[in-house]
């Protein structure tokens, strides 16, 4: 089993952000529960490219996505942010 890294303040207020969406916390919930007994997490998600490089991005509702990065010697799956697409690609945003 992976162990879950959610130390992140800024997807604490994602979180938040959409708890009033039960779609998308229930989507949320689901996935990281398939992602921690998965045997291979990186499979689940689509690798990311450019200032998300060594990222995976795995789609929870057909508009929001969730971005976390796998340390496959450590077993840990890191979550980086939980947004829309066009909040996670867009020209401002940074890590």
């Amino acid at each position: 089993m992976w162990q879950i890294d959610s130390n992140s303040h800024h997807l604490e207020k994602k979180l938040k952000k959409f708890k009033s969406d039960k779609t998308v916390i229930d989507g949320f919930k689901r996935t990281i529960a398939e992602l921690a007994e998965s045997d291979d997490p990186r499979k689940f998600g689509e690798m990311k490219h450019g200032k998300f490089r060594y990222c995976y991005a795995i789609h929870i509702t057909k508009s929001h996505s969730l971005l976390y990065r796998v340390f496959i010697d450590e077993q840990i799956i890191q979550l980086i942010d939980l947004d829309d697409h066009k909040n996670l690609y867009g020209r401002d945003n940074r890590i």
